[in-house]
């Protein structure tokens, strides 16, 4: 499967682009969210788009994406019964994938309806379909985020400093030593980083 093209920007339109890849030209279906995003690159500069390659009665077609965001859209859409690769480009080329991802989760059907070719019955096929995938996807990165966030060396060394402020440590000589030993441990736990602190004060 391709993932991504790096290669030599040849011809850029609003609705493809050419890259030259070790002397083999790729002729690319763009949205115009892609062509927007692209617009300072030039032709004659090595570039790099995400790839979803499509593949139809023996047909092999690509299309390409400024950045994951649109090509996983791109994928969603094109999984909803009467969405083909055409009416995914178009809705991504009048609206941004995040426009797409917050319409779809506000069920908000008048959006797709303003864009070309899509009447009512797919708009609300586009948003019960897809609902839950979307849901699913910004509560995992917001998950994701959060643990990242608690488990941060400066969430860390605040809850390990306010633990021994408690026990009566001097809260400048504990910082001092609790950066000491995270720059030595940054994967330590709070507790991890209580008990080694407690042997150095």
């Amino acid at each position: 499967m391709i993932t991504h093209l790096r290669g030599k920007l040849v011809e850029k339109n609003k609705s493809y682009l050419i890259i030259d890849c070790h002397g083999i030209g790729f002729h690319i279906h763009i949205s115009s969210y892609t062509y927007s995003s692209l617009s300072i690159e030039k032709e004659g500069k090595d570039i790099c788009v995400y790839i979803y390659l499509f593949i139809k009665d023996k047909e092999y077609v690509l299309y390409g994406f400024f950045d994951k965001k649109e090509r996983k859209i791109f994928s969603h859409l094109i999984s909803v019964n009467g969405i083909g690769p055409s009416s995914a480009i178009m809705l991504l080329s009048s609206l941004t994938p995040y426009e797409i991802e917050k319409s779809i989760s506000k069920e908000d059907i008048k959006v797709f309806n303003q864009v070309k070719g899509i009447g009512t019955k797919i708009a609300k096929r586009i948003v019960i379909e897809l609902k839950d995938k979307i849901i699913k996807g910004i509560f995992h990165k917001k998950e994701k985020n959060i643990k990242l966030l608690e488990n941060s060396p400066f969430l860390i060394k605040k809850e390990a400093l306010s633990a021994l402020n408690v026990l009566g440590f001097s809260p400048k000589k504990s910082e001092k030593v609790l950066d000491n030993i995270l720059y030595e441990n940054p994967e330590f736990s709070v507790e991890n980083l209580i008990k080694e602190s407690l042997k150095k004060l």
